[in-house]
């Protein structure tokens, strides 16, 4: 499963091989880093809108996480449900408005002892992040 967000690209920063792109969503800063082939191929410019996905299983969360990481985005939500199955299960939580989802395993969240109507944050490093951009008249 794959959350989506909406947001638009605030600030480009292109490399030879890899760029770095600045997203706001809502409120919360994203940042992006694709392959400049992949940047000049979408077509993309500072000012467009553009889709983020994540996959639910490359989200990690944090309970009252305070401290640095290399990772660059950090999106606090709420939990909304948490789906329990055999080895995974499926944390749903609300951020900004927009519902999104984490697959952990059910040892990380006994030992997290994580519970609905609690503040969670995802971590998800740039690479990870998948940039969808809708072409005109498709």
């Amino acid at each position: 499963m794959a959350c989506k967000l909406n947001g638009k690209i605030m600030k480009i920063n292109k490399g030879r091989i890899h760029t770095h792109i600045q997203i706001m969503w809502k409120d919360i800063p994203l940042s992006a880093v694709i392959t400049t082939a992949s940047c000049d191929d979408m077509n993309i410019f500072e000012g467009d809108a553009i889709s983020v996905l994540m996959k639910s299983t490359d989200l990690i969360l944090a309970k009252a996480f305070r401290g640095m990481l290399s990772a660059r985005n950090f999106i606090t939500g709420v939990v909304v449900t948490i789906l329990r199955g055999d080895v995974l299960s499926k944390v749903i939580f609300e951020s900004q408005g927009d519902t999104l989802c984490a697959i952990v395993t059910n040892a990380s969240l006994e030992e997290m002892n994580m519970q609905t109507g609690e503040e969670i944050t995802a971590i998800i490093k740039s690479t990870e992040l998948i940039l969808f951009k809708n072409k005109k008249g498709i």
